[in-house]
């Protein structure tokens, strides 16, 4: 590379669905440019970012030219050892059985993969070891070993194994190298936006233009949020169409589904604008003395946010509206006492125009313009707080770098406090950082307030503010600085616990006077205490909480608790819906082809209900409410089986009263796991294991050809996996290798899948 005589261009991209990887990239750049200043011929400089699936990213290789490219890669493992929502189309077209031999020949990359090896070892970094090596079959050349980070790595994760493979691996060949470079930087277009500041000239221009003396314009009482007030909600719908999912189904004007249209092009159009439903159920579930609040929402959809409402009253769409084990996209809102602190630790200057409107925009040919605009081009800065950026999220350590700067030398703690964010920022100060920040939950309020010296402002003799610049006292915080600092709010997902089939059956819709249709949900509020006794709330799961439901008849977009969200497809898309052919079953009382077993544990048993329910839908439509004539527990002729684990039957037994109906009705079969009921701890893996006598997994998978999916966290969903494998390797002649062979093939017919969380 040192040989070129123009600068090797540096290409860094990165594949993220909650924003680590993004987050080892910003601080990779940071780094690069530190290396470039010590040891490298030249500097380095940012000349753009856009997304993984925003770029051509065959044209990489396509291009005709002499000169070699770097890229440096960053991927996450998402799901059951899948890529993640950013990276997906590319992947797609990378798999094309038609593309060259020698298309990236003129490339070189690094790639630094991120997973959790709780998943097991097949699963982890699975989609940034795939990446590699169908690179390396397309003819690009990898430039140093693989770096590998996991998220549950000693002192700093992700981030201090980061470190390693950096100073380990990529550094030492650019430095050999000497190279000249260029860095262009990739970001993802649906995670949070905050990127380290180095530079004087910022993204943002921000005008005031429309000063206003309201105190708060909106709160959550039911009142119009600025977001739907006919100023501001083009503006807005614009802005959260970044966040809409690329595999989100699209709605005509009565709400039908139609053929989903992805769109090369990383400009948003109208049909990426949010549903907006509202709350008519949000019920506890658990008991009322149980340390954990687990809800039952239910969301009536009746339109979509650039659509008016339909006019024919009714959903008569001969297309489902969604399918059994898809997800629900929440964009949430910050809550008003929240919102509230974080203005008051802003610095006075701020705070004055809180409530004025604002035009934001991109300044012109800056380095880190990108076509998808992150913020609403006019709004308040109280109503961007409220909507837009997320306050509830965890500052990163590159975000604590990049506020650094904003300490003011003249505060009596300035220098300290800049001193402390820099040292939390690195990955010797991991240990302060994850007491700090991480275990304490503190949020980007919290960051401000402890951290006074931000906010503080010098005055001149005639009370005015002193102009801020990075002059070694400490840059003035001003709107575009915040903006630029601030992450957008990020989407949150949650399986819908409901069935399509099944509501339109139970005639379950929003109201008879008007279309749309409704989900559910079924949501665990994330809360409690940290160890200094600090109270903490999850941003959706205590959004969605919070909400009152509200009245039957009224409109989403009148209502001051609209909710807004996508529908897309999950793990679960092929559930097997076939009948049994007349005379294949015999004498047996089932209904379907292929049996289903359902393992999970927790809110994993949202997704199974929905295609357990589903399922019990297809057959009252074409036999009605009669109950098998034979029992169901012989492992034989059972149609559905659900694996459940909790805690105590008594307490967070989710849906119980509903599973044993249909157990009683001989529709299911239920295996229950309380690990707290008993002496020793009874767990959904062991259930399943000792099921028929240890005989129920290999007869469901092997003489049954049976289905399953598995549902929870990752290391429930590891374990019962084990389970699943051991079992079969005892039956066939290759023991668990041709099991772990047989999963990968029910795997692409979509009857054997994974839908995991950490």
């Amino acid at each position: 590379m040192a040989n070129n005589d123009s600068p090797t261009p540096i290409t860094i991209l990165w594949a993220t669905q909650t924003g680590r990887a993004k987050a080892c990239a910003r601080r990779t750049i940071r780094l690069l440019h530190s290396v470039s200043h010590d040891t490298l011929a030249s500097d380095i400089h940012t000349r753009g970012r856009c997304a993984f699936d925003d770029i051509d990213f065959l044209s990489l290789g396509s291009q005709q030219q002499q000169q070699q490219q770097l890229l440096i890669l960053f991927v996450s493992t998402t799901g059951d050892a899948e890529q993640p929502s950013t990276i997906q189309n590319t992947w797609s077209k990378l798999l094309s059985k038609s593309l060259p031999h020698n298309l990236y020949s003129n490339v070189k990359f690094a790639l630094f993969a991120l997973g959790d090896r709780a998943y097991g070892p097949d699963a982890f970094c699975a989609a940034g070891r795939k990446l590699a090596a169908r690179l390396v079959q397309l003819g690009a050349r990898p430039v140093c070993a693989l770096g590998y980070g996991d998220d549950g790595s000693l002192n700093g994760g992700v981030f201090a194994d980061l470190d390693v493979w950096l100073e380990g691996a990529l550094f030492p060949v650019l430095r050999r190298d000497n190279a000249e470079l260029v860095v262009a930087e990739v970001s993802s277009g649906s995670v949070k936006r905050s990127m380290a500041v180095v530079e004087d000239n910022l993204p943002y221009e921000v005008t005031v233009i429309q000063p206003s003396n309201r105190s708060s314009p909106y709160n959550y009482n039911g009142e119009i949020q600025e977001w739907q007030q006919r100023e501001f909600s083009q503006h807005y719908c614009k802005y959260f169409q970044h966040g809409c999912p690329t595999t989100a189904y699209q709605y005509n004007d009565q709400l039908g589904r139609t053929t989903q249209q992805k769109s090369s092009s990383n400009i948003p159009n109208n049909n990426n604008a949010p549903l907006l439903g509202r709350v008519t159920v949000n019920k506890r579930i658990t008991a009322d003395d149980w340390m954990q609040n687990t809800r039952h929402i239910k969301i009536c959809i009746t339109q979509s946010m650039d659509k008016n409402p339909p006019t024919t009253p009714g959903n008569d769409c001969q297309t489902l509206p969604y399918q059994a084990g898809d997800v629900a996209t929440i964009l949430p809102s910050n809550p008003s006492t929240l919102v509230d602190h974080f203005i008051s630790v802003l610095p006075l200057s701020i705070r004055r125009v809180a409530n004025a409107t604002l035009h934001i925009q991109h300044t012109p040919n800056h380095s880190t313009t990108t076509m998808n605009h992150p913020w609403p081009t006019k709004c308040t800065l109280r109503g961007l707080l409220f909507h837009c950026a997320d306050l509830q999220s965890l500052p990163e350590r590159e975000d604590l770098f990049a506020l650094s700067r904003y300490c003011k030398m003249r505060h009596p703690e300035g220098k300290d406090q800049r001193n402390k964010l820099i040292s939390l920022s690195e990955t010797s100060g991991a240990a302060l950082y994850g007491d700090y920040i991480v275990r304490e939950k503190r949020n980007w309020a919290d960051l401000f307030y402890d951290f006074d010296s931000v906010r503080w402002e010098e005055k001149r003799s005639d009370d005015r503010d002193v102009a801020g610049h990075s002059n070694g006292e400490g840059r003035k915080l001003t709107i575009s600085d915040l903006l630029t600092l601030l992450p957008s709010m990020a989407p949150r997902h949650f399986s819908i616990a409901s069935s399509p089939s099944f509501s339109k059956l139970e005639s379950s819709t929003c109201n008879e006077n008007e279309a749309g249709f409704e989900i559910e949900l079924c949501v665990a509020v994330v809360e409690g205490d940290t160890p200094r006794g600090r109270p903490y709330v999850g941003c959706c799961s205590g959004y969605l909480a919070s909400i009152e439901p509200g009245d039957t008849g009224a409109v989403a977009s009148d209502a001051g608790d609209t909710v807004r969200l996508w529908i897309h497809p999950g793990s679960f898309s092929k559930l097997p819906l076939n009948p049994l052919n007349v005379g294949q079953g015999g004498a047996s009382s089932r209904y379907f082809e292929t049996p289903v077993m359902c393992v999970g544990a927790g809110t994993g048993v949202a997704p199974l209900r929905s295609l357990i329910l589903e399922r019990e839908a297809q057959r009252m439509s074409n036999i009605g409410n009669a109950s098998p004539s034979n029992g169901i527990g012989n492992g034989d002729d059972d149609d559905n089986i659900l694996v459940f684990g909790c805690r105590k039957r008594s307490k967070d037994y989710y849906y119980s009263t509903e599973w044993e109906n249909r157990a009683d009705s001989n529709r299911l079969r239920t295996i229950p796991a309380f690990s707290r009921d008993q002496k020793h701890k009874l767990y959904v893996q062991r259930a399943l294991r000792e099921a028929d006598d240890g005989e129920l997994i290999a007869r469901h998978l092997l003489e049954r050809g049976g289905a399953v999916y598995i549902a929870g966290g990752s290391k429930m969903a590891r374990a019962v996996k084990d389970e699943i494998v051991e079992a079969l390797g005892a039956r066939l002649d290759g023991g668990e290798k041709d099991a772990k062979r047989l999963l990968n093939k029910l795997k692409r017919k979509g009857l054997f899948s994974i839908e995991a969380w950490s």
